[in-house]
């Protein structure tokens, strides 16, 4: 009897032992699993980013062969005072212009 009782607590000790030692290998196994995912992503997003940074960047384009610069001026600036017209609505067209957004916006 004793004997038995002996074996059986011999046989509970292994089982635990191999549990333990089989839950170790869980543990080091998940772990390599997760540098491995972590590295991968890390990798993914460096990939992304260098892709949206590619369309995102501004190009130009500089060419020396033209004598002349095309610049936006005002058509203003380039007229005589003389051909300069200022025109202003009268008062009736501005308050009726005013009552028409007023009614639109409702």
């Amino acid at each position: 009897m004793k004997t038995m009782i002996i074996l059986a607590a011999l046989l509970m000790t292994v089982t635990s032992q191999a549990k333990v030692a089989d839950f170790n290998t869980l543990i080091v196994e998940n772990n390599k699993a997760q540098a491995d995912l972590h590295t991968n992503l890390n990798t993914n997003l460096e990939i992304a980013r260098l892709a949206v940074k590619k369309e995102t960047e501004q190009k130009f384009i500089v060419d020396n062969t033209d004598e002349t610069v095309n610049v936006r001026t005002n058509k203003t600036m380039l007229t005589f005072a003389k051909e300069k017209q200022h025109f202003r609505v009268s008062e009736q067209v501005q308050q009726k212009r005013l009552a028409e957004e007023i009614s639109n916006a409702q």
